[in-house]
């Protein structure tokens, strides 16, 4: 494999954590960048995209504490312009960017969008608590240092994808499903929505309550989420999208801990009582929320089938059910 295009090595860098209105909480880190052109990667790419340009780019991260690397899949439409919005894609359980990629490159090619696809790879980051937990906390329970989380990784991508391609956009939409969406609304929880101009999360397994009486991983009570961070994550846009068929008990990789099961017994349970706390919660905290549940007829624990309303979610259109 070669390495061409872009490279940024070792120093910080001014691609920025600051929204334009309020500061991110996540720290500008260290990085390297640069596209890959395998051929097995090409091969896969002009099958991907016969119109519009993807790109593989490998991100790595270099701090001595990390050494980690995410691979990324940007595809920009055949109608590219710099003043397209950016929609940030989050991978399941599987940890396999290409398996989203071609129903969400229809439908940025069809809305207009340049696509990040990150691939947080199980030899860099191994278990849910260094993908879709975030990196948040180590083994031991003990805080991890916000320039190693899986989150900042996240900011850092859409900053040098901007970067690289004179993007105007100053904030992004993001979607996932499944251990995706476990990444996506805890990332909301842990910075107060970042740079976040809307978001949805697919049929998540088990979440991370805005419950200020619930510990972590379960609950916030027990991390710093104070009154404004937790106000402004509930006053950005989040559709918690369910399957009405994901209401199966024993399905796989369903969490079924006592704490997980107190959400409910399936998937589709779990995701309308998360909404329903964060409904009291932000009565009690006496703020706006934005976050509503949508159940998708039809459909159960699939990306692809939900995708198209995620979509629309994203960009505020009426809900394709």
């Amino acid at each position: 494999m070669t390495s061409a295009a872009l490279k940024i090595n070792g120093q910080a860098q001014p691609f920025g954590v600051v929204s334009a209105g309020a500061a991110s909480m996540l720290p500008a880190v260290p990085f390297s960048l640069a596209a890959t052109h395998s051929r097995r990667t090409l091969r896969r790419a002009r099958r991907a995209a016969p119109s519009g340009e993807l790109t593989v780019y490998e991100f790595g991260f270099p701090a001595p504490s990390m050494r980690r690397s995410v691979t990324s899949l940007v595809y920009r439409p055949g109608t590219f312009t710099t003043d397209m919005p950016v929609v940030m894609v989050m991978h399941g359980v599987s940890r396999n960017a290409w398996g989203y990629l071609r129903s969400w490159m229809k439908l940025a090619g069809e809305k207009g969008f340049v696509l990040i696809i990150p691939e947080f790879a199980r030899d860099s980051w191994p278990t849910s608590r260094e993908y879709n937990r975030g990196n948040v906390r180590d083994r031991d329970g003990r805080i991890v240092p916000a320039a190693e989380w899986s989150f900042t990784a996240v900011e850092t991508i859409f900053d040098a994808v901007c970067f690289r391609y004179g993007l105007t956009a100053q904030d992004y939409r993001i979607y996932g499903h499944s251990a995706g969406a476990q990444f996506v609304h805890r990332l909301m929880l842990h910075t107060g929505g970042a740079r976040i101009i809307a978001a949805a999360a697919a049929n998540a397994g088990w979440y991370m309550m805005p419950d200020r009486t619930v510990r972590f991983p379960y609950g916030v009570a027990d991390l710093d989420v104070d009154h404004e961070m937790l106000s402004s994550a509930l006053n950005t846009p989040l559709t918690i999208l369910l399957g009405d068929r994901d209401d199966e008990p024993d399905s796989p990789n369903l969490r079924v801990s006592r704490r997980a099961m107190a959400q409910g017994p399936h998937r589709l349970a779990r995701g309308l009582s998360f909404i329903a706390t964060a409904q009291e919660t932000a009565k009690s905290i006496g703020c706006e929320m934005q976050w509503n549940a949508e159940i998708v007829n039809d459909v159960g624990h699939s990306n692809r089938a939900i995708a198209p309303c995620a979509c629309a979610a994203l960009f505020r259109d009426t809900l394709v059910t």
